[in-house]
Formats: structure tokens, C-alpha cells, sequence
């Protein structure tokens, strides 16, 4: 309703939800989508204290469960290079994590945090980024082969040389998973940080 400008209605939607969390007592959010965590920061009601959020993006709240010590994925060996049995990963920064609120480090902190790790950039990252389409609504606009969002950074991906695209983002998930279907190279995956993580924590 918010993206459509749908303003009177987004109101009353928000209000509705603050009093749920309110009468369940809740004050800490954890979002999956960059997306929901932009609207419940920046644009839900915040001028009552007793319904104010504490929100986190789901990144973030690993990065301070890290900080705090109270999650761990192992040692970390120092890195020399391209050793031999590390995984070499590249990040996607998702729009409404990232140019919207300006969190680009949170994610790589739990990436580097994981053993046999090892992060490359694509060319453009953090600031720089590009998006993958789902966020402007591109995804579903007619676009020729090659020229979508998702299949320019599918190009950058491949030039990192990196085994993984992982991003932080239902919408990057989908539409680089689809782009990364039509590479030549079918042996490279696109995955979640959260995937990531959970399988980190089973080694």
C-alpha cells in the first residue's frame, strides 16, 4: 500500500499491527526481507514510545548475536590466498538494505565470521551496488535477454570467480537464481545468507 501511495490505508494497516505487537508484548523485530525491515523502521508510526520497534534485519541481528558472543560458526583461519578447499563467495547488496538504510557490513560480517569462507567482491558493491530488479518492480517489466538487472550482475558474478552469490533478499534470491539458470556454467548457486549460516553451524 506504502509503494503504491495508498498513504490513508497504509496508516490504518500500520496502526493495526502496532496494537497486535502491542498487545502481545512485543518490542524487538526481526525481519526477513529488507523490504519489511525499511517499512517497519522508517515508515511505521514511532511518535508513541510504547509502541516505538527496536528492528533489525535478520543480518544484523546475527552480526550482534556475534558480537555478543553468543553465536559462533568456529574458528576462523586466517586467510592466504585461494587455499584449497575454501569456498569463494560474493555478496549481492540488496537495494533496501544497503542504498536505503546503508547496511552493507553486517552481512559480510557473518560471511567472514564462517570457516573456509573466502569473500570477493563484484565489481560494483556496498554503495556502488546495482540492483537485481525485484525491488523497482523491474522483474516484471518486458526486458531483452540479457540487458535485465539480474543478468548484469550474473555477468559480475561469473567474472569474480566466485562458487556462491549469496544475498540477504527474498526478491535478490529469486530473480538472481533465475538469471544464474541461463549461465553456461550451471555449477554456480545462489543462496541466502541464512542458508549459509544454518549450514555453517551443522559443520
Amino acid at each position: 500500500m506504502l509503494s503504491v501511495g495508498h498513504l490513508e490505508y497504509f496508516r490504518e494497516i500500520a496502526c493495526k499491527t502496532l496494537a497486535t505487537f502491542q498487545d502481545h508484548g512485543v518490542s524487538t523485530l526481526v525481519t526477513i526481507s529488507p523490504h519489511c525491515y525499511d517499512v517497519f523502521k522508517n515508515h511505521y508510526p514511532s511518535d508513541d514510545p510504547a509502541t516505538r520497534l527496536q528492528v533489525f534485519h535478520y543480518t544484523q541481528y546475527l552480526a550482534l548475536l556475534l558480537d555478543e558472543g553468543r553465536l559462533s560458526f568456529g574458528e576462523k583461519k586466517p586467510s592466504a590466498g585461494n587455499e584449497k578447499g575454501k569456498k569463494i563467495i560474493t555478496f549481492q547488496d540488496p537495494c533496501y538494505l544497503g542504498r536505503h538504510n546503508q547496511e552493507y557490513e553486517a552481512p559480510r560480517k557473518i560471511l567472514n565470521a564462517i570457516p573456509d569462507i573466502e569473500l570477493v567482491e563484484m565489481h560494483h558493491h556496498k554503495e556502488t551496488g546495482l540492483c537485481c530488479g525485484g525491488g523497482g518492480g523491474r522483474m516484471w517489466l518486458a526486458t531483452d535477454p540479457g540487458e535485465r538487472f539480474s543478468d548484469l550482475r550474473a555477468t559480475e558474478f561469473v567474472q569474480t570467480g566466485a562458487e556462491v552469490l549469496a544475498t540477504a533478499c527474498p526478491f535478490c534470491v529469486v530473480c538472481m537464481e533465475d538469471s544464474v539458470k541461463g549461465l553456461a556454467d550451471r555449477d554456480r548457486l545462489v543462496l541466502d545468507i541464512a542458508e549459509i549460516a544454518s549450514e555453517a553451524l551443522k559443520a
